[in-house]
């Protein structure tokens, strides 16, 4: 099913659309190893897309390598996000969960992965050329060093700013 012949997955992207591109473009001139990266997609010409241009795994629906992954990047419509939820919570439990989904409410996400570990993001459209401004709220229960690394994630498409309150990020 997968692209690649690496089975440890370090980020997981569910949804390859342009944030997602965005961040992996970002992760990548930071020194990401693209092997390192899996994006699952169900549409054939973007999986093709992003093997091509970006060198990452990819896999058009839920894979076992999901479960190695330190993090999960959510990048789907939020209309798609409960579905995907019920397909991806089994294999992504581990993970710090990282959502740009627009609208979505952590509690919410929380609810429908089972785990609190979600930073929530609401780029805009300036990150897909590195020069975003990204607000970024995270719920107590992620760590200091996981806060950081979402951030080192972010810096890549532009400047971010930390929100206490997550209505903050309307």
């Amino acid at each position: 099913m997968m692209t690649g012949m690496s089975t440890s997955i370090d980020i997981a992207f569910i949804g390859g659309g342009n944030m997602a591109t965005a961040i992996i473009g970002g992760l990548l001139r930071q020194g990401t190893a693209p092997a390192s990266i899996l994006v699952i997609d169900p549409v054939p010409e973007q999986r093709q897309r992003l093997t091509d241009t970006l060198g990452v795994q990819t896999a058009a629906g839920p894979d076992d390598a999901l479960r190695t992954a330190r993090t999960v990047v959510w990048a789907v419509k939020p209309q798609q996000f409960k579905d995907a939820a019920q397909s991806y919570a089994p294999l992504t439990a581990q993970a710090l969960h990282y959502s740009v989904m627009a609208g979505l409410r952590t509690d919410d996400i929380a609810r429908l992965l089972g785990t609190p570990r979600i930073v929530r993001a609401m780029p805009n459209t300036p990150a897909l050329v590195g020069q975003g401004m990204t607000g970024l709220f995270a719920r107590a229960e992620v760590t200091a060093d996981e806060r950081a690394a979402i951030e080192d994630m972010v810096r890549s498409t532009g400047a971010h700013l930390r929100v206490a309150q997550e209505a903050g990020l309307d």
